[in-house]
């Protein structure tokens, strides 16, 4: 997810068409794109711009209220753009698309003879129609949806668009994506600048080929460069389909359009902190900030750049009040882990181990947590829990690897060799440690370290003192490091001169008070590997 992103921010004052915008006749591209609660917005932003044809802004206007529920309110618009221009046919198919939501068809079918007189060649008009009709009950009006469908191919010689658009979008209710989408493209092939058919055909396609139906919306910026609804409809498209870096760039376009939403510029934040691009990402969620300090999504994004810029006093800052300020609120793990790091950065291991154990309980089933935590453990010198930490990781694994086994018995090990005031719990853990050395050794190349780490964990269980056990197990490393005499030669860049003299160290200890001969031999043998070790 973390691609590197250069992305260069235009200057005010170089702006280009890119940052210019259709006014109202994005709202009514986003209504026929089918995201009204988008067309609301952008509508009422600028119905009283100059150069807004407020008749036709209220038709649809109306016909937002309508795919709310809110007839009444609909019914408001609707006579309201009657009023602004009484010849606008549409606001006449809204009040006889209310008539037929309350059971009275008669009456609509007036207000649709009306709308279809004051504008006798707009097909669209009569395809309105038809919609109206199938919104309201496709199934009781199937017979008038097909008259007005029918009425509308014969008119414009099936050349108008708007007749393929509703006969994709009834195929797309039928669960027929791609038949849906042939009518989308046939709306296109009519009309090669629609942007409900652009957007409807890429969104009916993105889920059999994404690339092509990213491709068709690049075709479609490319010939409505000012469209918000294009801008942002491909920054999306690239979103969904994992283009981060195109995505970031595309939104990075976009929100220099006047009609851009808001939180649209929570999602460029975002975009650039997944592409690595921080201090951007920072300065975009910073300056949301300062016009809403309780955005929970740019508090979360503040504290994650911050992490990642290794400005870490102002980073635990942002992270313990993004954490106070939302008690209660959904956090991630990803939430829990950044603050703990920052708290581990700031040498408050304490504190991060607390951070982890939060996380954990919330997040049961993330056995990751688990392992973070034991390495949290560790680093606070609580060898004991980073133990239990990691042994209960490894043991939920599905199929853990020898090099999860060899870990832990270096966890086991830890917990083991500095115990000394519990017995069983030390003998325990090294019994633990050599069950997991046996399963990494089952699966593992034949390795002198492998052999060592059970010496250790030998030496451990003895309360670091060696026993027969752990000699007999060092005198098995030495006999593997000899069958290759590169391992003794202090020329060797990859010797293990090391792990001889830990074992002749051990061997001439275990043998001091018991065969004097014996440990001679390995306090000479301790000696020559010391000089060539150059110590």
């Amino acid at each position: 997810m973390k691609l590197k992103l250069f992305l260069t921010l235009l200057a005010a004052g170089s702006i280009t068409a890119a940052a210019q915008s259709q006014g109202y006749r994005d709202g009514i591209e986003y209504f026929k794109a089918g995201q009204v609660d988008n067309a609301k917005t952008i509508l009422d932003r600028t119905l009283n711009d100059n150069g807004t044809d407020k008749s036709l802004a209220y038709y649809y206007l109306g016909q937002v209220e309508l795919a709310k529920g809110n007839k009444a309110q609909a019914k408001t618009f609707f006579d309201k753009g009657i009023e602004v221009n009484p010849a606008n046919a549409y606001n006449y198919v809204g009040l006889g698309a209310i008539d037929l939501l309350n059971g009275v068809p008669s009456t609509a079918a007036d207000y649709f003879k009306k709308a279809q007189g004051l504008d006798k060649k707009n097909y669209e008009i009569t395809v309105a129609i038809a919609r109206a009709y199938y919104n309201a009950d496709k199934v009781r009006y199937e017979k008038e949806i097909t008259k007005f469908l029918e009425k509308a191919h014969k008119d414009s010689k099936h050349t108008e668009p708007s007749i393929y658009i509703l006969e994709g979008d009834m195929l797309f209710d039928a669960k027929d994506f791609g038949g849906a989408a042939g009518k989308y493209e046939m709306a296109i092939s009519y009309d090669d600048d629609n942007p409900e058919g652009f957007v409807k055909y890429a969104n009916a396609y993105f889920n059999v080929n994404p690339n092509f139906a990213i491709s068709k919306l690049e075709e479609f910026l490319t010939k409505k460069p000012n469209s918000a609804l294009a801008q942002r409809e491909l920054a999306e498209k690239y979103y969904e389909g994992n283009h981060w870096k195109k995505a970031a760039e595309q939104y990075g376009r976009y929100i220099q359009n006047p009609n851009h939403f808001p939180e649209d510029k929570g999602r460029y934040a975002v975009l650039l902190y997944a592409g690595d691009n921080f201090q951007s990402s920072l300065d975009v969620a910073q300056e949301l900030l300062r016009s809403n300090p309780n955005n929970f999504l740019m508090q979360r994004v503040q504290m994650l750049d911050l992490a990642a810029l290794n400005r870490n006093e102002e980073g635990l800052k942002a992270a313990e009040d993004f954490f106070a300020k939302n008690a209660g609120a959904s956090f991630t793990t990803l939430d829990y882990t950044t603050l703990a790091g920052l708290q581990s950065a700031m040498g408050l291991d304490s504190a991060a181990v607390v951070t982890y154990e939060k996380a954990v309980v919330a997040f049961p089933d993330n056995i990751d947590l688990l392992k973070e935590l034991s390495a949290m453990y560790t680093a606070d010198k609580q060898y004991n829990k980073a133990a239990d930490a990691y042994c209960a990781y490894v043991d939920k694994l599905p199929k853990p690897s020898a090099n999860d086994y060899f870990t832990a018995t270096g966890r086991c090990l830890n917990a083991a060799a500095t115990n000394k005031d519990d017995e069983a719990r030390r003998i325990a853990d090294a019994d633990k440690g050599l069950a997991y050395l046996d399963k990494a050794m089952a699966t593992a190349e034949p390795s002198p370290v492998l052999i060592q780490r059970k010496a250790r964990l030998q030496l451990a269980r003895n309360a670091n003192q060696p026993d027969e056990n752990a000699i007999a197990t060092y005198a098995q490393m030495v006999d593997m490091l000899n069958a290759d005499p590169a391992n003794m030669d202090p020329a060797n860049p990859n010797n293990q001169l090391s792990l001889y003299l830990e074992a002749y160290q051990f061997s001439y200890l275990f043998y001091q008070n018991s065969d004097k001969e014996k440990a001679a031999d390995f306090g000479a043998k301790f000696n020559e590997v010391k000089t060539l070790m150059g110590k």
